[in-house]
Parts: C-alpha cells; structure tokens; sequence
C-alpha cells in the first residue's frame, strides 16, 4: 500500500512541476541569463531531467524486465524512445510531459482495477468461515475444511448454506437465485437434498454433510474462477499492439538511413558519415510517436471518464476496444434481464368477488409471512391490517398458509392445498407462481406472481441490434416455461433453462468457441462469476448484482439498465474511430515530412532550417492537434 501511495505522490508532485515548467518555457524559457546561456538550458532543461528520472525511473525496470520476457515493443519502449528523442531536439518539457501523462494514465487504471477488482480475493466471500457443528445436539464452530462427511451442521435463516448435504431434520425455504438463477425460492424438507451456497429463507434445519468442502459446489466454483481468470489471457492495449509494429520498423529505418547511404556515396568521407547520422537522428525525431502516446490513452482515458459518467464503470481501455469487436451477447436471466424481485402480475377472481377483495384476502392469510412470494402480494395493495381479526395462523411447508380471518378458515397457497383441503377449484395456466385463495371452504379465485422483465430489457435488446450485435443468447437456471416466455418478451435469439452454474460456463464455452468474434456476457449473480471470468468481455450489474460477480466483471453497469451495453458499444466505437484517425494523420504528416528530410539529404534543396521547423510541427504540432482531437470524444453526444 506505501509503494501505491509513493506513486500517487511521484506522479502528483512531477505534474505541478511539469506545468510550472510549461509556463516558463513558453514565456520565458528563451531569455538568457548572465548574456550566455538560455533558461530553457540552464533552469528546465535540469528539473526536467531530475523531474524526469524521478517519476519515470520504474519504466524503465519494468522495461528491463520486459526484455528479460523477451518482449521488446510495448508501449513503455514506445514512450521512452518517443521521450528520449523529445530530449534530443530540445523538446524538454514535452518529453516530461509525455512520461507524467502516461504514469497518470497508467495510475488511474490501477486504480480502477484495485477499486472495483481484485480478482479472487473478493469472490472467496462465498466461502463460509465457520460451521456450527452439532455435537451431542450442542453447536460448536468449526472450519468448514473440518467437516467431515455425515457430520451434522446447523444453518438458521438468513445464512448461506456452507455444505452439501441432506436435511436431517427440519424444513424451510432455500433461495437458489444466486447459484442457478431459480426466482421462486425453493421449498426442501427431510432427506431433500441442499446444494452448498444457496440461502435458508425460513427456518432453521439440520443437514448431514454429504460431501467435503473441498467437493462442495460453492469449493468448485471457487477453483472454476480461479482456473478461468489465471488462464484468461488479458487482452493487450491498443497502444501496445501499436508499439509492437511501429517502434522496430521506425528504428530499423533510422538505422538504414544512418548506414546504407554512406557505403555507397562516401564510406571513407567523415563528412559523408557525419550527415547521413544526423538524418538518422533526424529521422528517429521527426517519427517520434509522442502524438500518439498522449493521443491514444488519452482517448480511452476521456471514453472511460464518460462512460463513469453515463453510469458505466470500464477497468480498462482493451475492454473498450473489446467490446467494439462483439457480436454476440450471453445474458443472464435473474437479475439482469428480469428484475430480480417478485411482482404480482394476474389476478383471477371467482364467485364474483372483485380483484381489490381477493388481493385484501390475501394480505391477511400471508400477514405473517415473510417469504417472497408473501411479501409481493403484501406490498401490492399495501392493505391496512386489522391484526384482531386473525388468529391461529398456520404455515404448511411446500403448502402454503393457513389461518382464521373473522373466525372462518382462510387458505392461501398452491394447488395441493388446495386439495388437501377438499376445495374445488380451477386451476389456472398462467406461467409464474400461482396462489390460490379459498375463504370458508369457497374457492374464490388466485393470484399469480413472477419476476417480470426490466421495463428497459426488451428496448435494450432491440437497440444491441443496431451497433453490431447479432446473436443473443439467455443462460437460465429457471424453469423452461419462465425461461421460455422471458426470451419470447425480451426477443432473446436461443434460451438455454434449467442449467447449473457449470452448465452455464459449458455452454458459454461452446457459445465462445463457435464466435467468429468477441462474446460478451452479462450477469448479477454468484453463479455468474465463472461466466464473467470466461467470456472476453464481463458485464455486471452493479446496483443489484453480487460482489463476487461485480469483482471478476471487466465492465459494471451502476443502475442495471442494459440499454448502457449499446451506449458503451457506441462510445467504443467513436473512440476507436478517433484513434484511428490521429493515428493517419500522424503517421501521413511524419511521412510526407520523413520523405522530405531523406529527399534533402539526397539532393540538398538547401531547406535545412525550414524541414527542422517542419520536424517541430511533426512532433510538437501533431501532438497537440491530436490530443485536441482525443478531447472531442467530451463533447460527442452519444445515444
């Protein structure tokens, strides 16, 4: 943490400096001093070396052990050559310039990963830190990694499951949504078994364990994580990818031009030699890539500076540059396509008893109750409960509810309740959850709740359409039916139900291998984190989603609407745009210029000083027309 702290300090310090420097160079940075010497050698030229040395000095370890790795052009090589060279034409405080705004770049990146990312470290949340272990019936806290198989644990509502296992004893309901994406909670009762992970919503039970918790389902999602991140190859920079062609074509030709010549028209002339290394030197100047190194991160520093503006948190630039190249989405169901709660959605009455009777029912028979489902039907009308009118309320688990509302027996709850309280009904086929209420043994109609799809879901979808994206897909541990009516609404393109968090990473897997280019996938849950890991670009939801997934996704979106995927496909897209276009426009200008310093050698057009100032406009003039033209992409309105 001191070592992160110390850059924050470099590079803060050498910032004032360079824009101190700036100010005298361009004001008085001409003046001499004593009639000898000018301020511009005598003052910056040595605060800019030291300023220099010290923020920079870690570039070039990293640069060392680049080589070390073999690898010779990235973007570090890129920014020392194109420093060094501002030095060597006298561009002091431009060469300064180039290594704070890289460091600065390069801070705010890492801190963006630090901030919202670390990898494993916060996914390992999942993992439990105690057990209660149950000896002679009195609990103990031990490690999961002690427990052994067919110990008996305790779990009480409200805990994550930390075991595989059976129910010993006691029933309850189990919130399976953050590991398959299940959004009606599950009801399990003695000898069901319990996958490690999911969330005891109701009662507290005794489970036999089953499996070790290095077997445990939440130990293999872990590892899968663990696998796909230490096996995912991060994608390199634009810049570095850059560097990697650029940097050895333009050395090798300074070096041709500072040789060859002087072999064939005057090997043994010092003066020969003496002028072809100066265009050598001159070559190296002039195609300094100083534009580009300021230009390029400081395009995808401003896109991902409104992307956080518009609600999208990027951790970094490739990112930008992958989901550019997307074509295909992978969306989640739960969370991310629908809302992820519980609403009730059709109201079917009987007997002639009206919708606003049959929703005051049941609030009363569900009072009581603090399941989801209860909760939806209660928060609907928001009826105002007179507690004395009910009495001796009964809750039958994988049932329903059962009370006394002004002395009349009240149920509300599914068909077997129904049945198994000889009450003739009509059952409904709505898709969803489906309660049905029967008052005084009179059937008098149900209720049917669901989780309904995000008002922007479908648009979203219908938008992703028109920036490139050609196949949707939805990966759901919910029911076909659900799964089924969701992909229909939402105009999803292939839905994929009733899956495991392993099925998930298969199938995406396969979704990946098939991809002519970049998949993404979205999602908000634990068992979305080995997804996020696998695809080539994470998306997370980052109001509702967990933290395990919003750790290992590349791009959160903060307010879970989807229409900012298409926003950040745009606003991928007008960077990239803009990059290339300084890239042109730099190169094109230092060619037309290289070609004129080489033609001059040759046939001494007698130019000299006007291609020197034609150099200074090639590497201090473009450097600022394409930084000016990276600062567009603030004013760009993007849909």
């Amino acid at each position: 943490m001191k070592k992160f702290n110390f850059k924050v300090f470099r590079v803060s310090i050498s910032f004032a400096i360079t824009i101190i420097l700036l100010i005298l160079h361009y004001t008085i940075g001409s003046n001499l001093i004593f009639n000898t010497v000018t301020i511009d050698l005598s003052i910056i030229l040595p605060i800019s070396l030291l300023t220099y040395i010290f923020v920079g000095y870690d570039l070039f370890f990293e640069l060392i052990e680049s080589f070390k790795e073999k690898e010779f052009f990235n973007e570090i090589f890129l920014t020392l050559i194109a420093t060094i060279a501002a030095f060597l034409i006298g561009e002091y405080v431009e060469a300064l310039a180039v290594i704070v705004f890289f460091q600065i770049g390069e801070y705010f990146e890492d801190y963006a990963i630090n901030k919202s990312r670390t990898s494993i470290k916060a996914i390992m949340d999942l993992k439990p830190n105690m057990v209660r272990l149950l000896v002679n019936n009195v609990p103990e806290s031990k490690k999961p990694e002690e427990i052994k198989v067919n110990d008996v644990i305790l779990i009480n509502p409200g805990e994550r499951v930390p075991l595989d296992g059976v129910i010993l004893e006691g029933s309850s309901s189990f919130d399976y949504s953050s590991m398959n994406g299940e959004s009606v909670p599950v009801y399990k009762k003695e000898n069901d078994e319990i996958l490690s992970g999911v969330i005891n919503l109701t009662s507290p039970i005794k489970l036999i364990v089953k499996k070790e918790y290095e077997n445990s389902t939440v130990a293999h999602i872990l590892k899968l994580v663990e696998n796909v991140e230490s096996n995912k190859s991060k994608p390199e920079k634009f810049i570095t990818k850059f560097a990697k062609i650029y940097t050895p074509i333009v050395c090798i030709l300074a070096l041709i031009f500072t040789i060859i010549p002087p072999l064939f028209i005057g090997i043994n002339d010092p003066d020969v030699w003496i002028s072809w290394v100066r265009t050598g030197a001159s070559f190296l100047v002039i195609s300094c890539p100083c534009a580009l190194v300021l230009s390029v991160p400081m395009a995808y520093f401003v896109a991902i500076g409104k992307a956080s503006k518009n609600k999208v948190l990027i951790k970094g630039s490739n990112y930008l540059e992958l989901i550019n190249q997307a074509n295909t989405i992978v969306f989640d169901k739960t969370g991310t396509i629908t809302k992820g709660n519980f609403e009730v959605t059709n109201i079917e009455t009987n007997n002639n008893y009206s919708s606003d009777e049959l929703i005051k029912l049941a609030s009363y028979a569900e009072y009581h109750s603090n399941h989801p489902i209860a909760l939806a039907i209660k928060k609907y009308k928001n009826i105002e409960i007179d507690q004395s009118l009910l009495k001796d309320y009964q809750d039958i688990p994988g049932f329903g509810v059962k009370t006394y509302y002004k002395d009349k027996v009240l149920l509300a709850g599914n068909k077997k309740l129904m049945v198994s309280n000889n009450i003739h009904f009509l059952e409904t086929k709505n898709i969803g959850t489906n309660i049905y209420i029967a008052y005084d043994n009179v059937y008098l109609g149900c209720i049917t709740i669901k989780d309904v799809i995000k008002e922007t879901s479908k648009e979203a979808i219908k938008d992703m359409k028109n920036v490139g994206i050609n196949s949707t897909y939805m990966l759901t541990g919910d029911n076909k039916l659900i799964a089924n009516e969701i992909a229909k609404e939402a105009n999803i393109d292939h839905v994929y139900s009733e899956l495991l968090p392993l099925d998930k990473v298969t199938i995406l897997e396969k979704i990946c291998a098939e991809s002519k280019q970049k998949v993404i996938f979205v999602g908000d849950g634990i068992n979305d984190s080995p997804s996020l890991a696998m695809a080539d670009i994470g998306i997370s939801m980052g109001s509702i989603g967990s933290d395990a997934a919003i750790e290992v996704s590349n791009i959160v979106i903060m307010d879970d609407n989807l229409k900012r995927i298409s926003f950040t496909k745009r606003l991928a897209k007008r960077t990239n745009n803009i990059v290339y276009q300084n890239i042109i426009f730099s190169i094109g200008i230092k060619l037309l210029i290289l070609i004129l310093s080489v033609l001059n050698s040759f046939l001494h057009f007698g130019i000299d000083s006007s291609i020197m100032w034609l150099a200074i406009f090639a590497d201090v003039g473009v450097t600022v027309l394409c930084s000016l033209n990276s600062l567009r992409l603030l004013t760009i309105k993007i849909k």
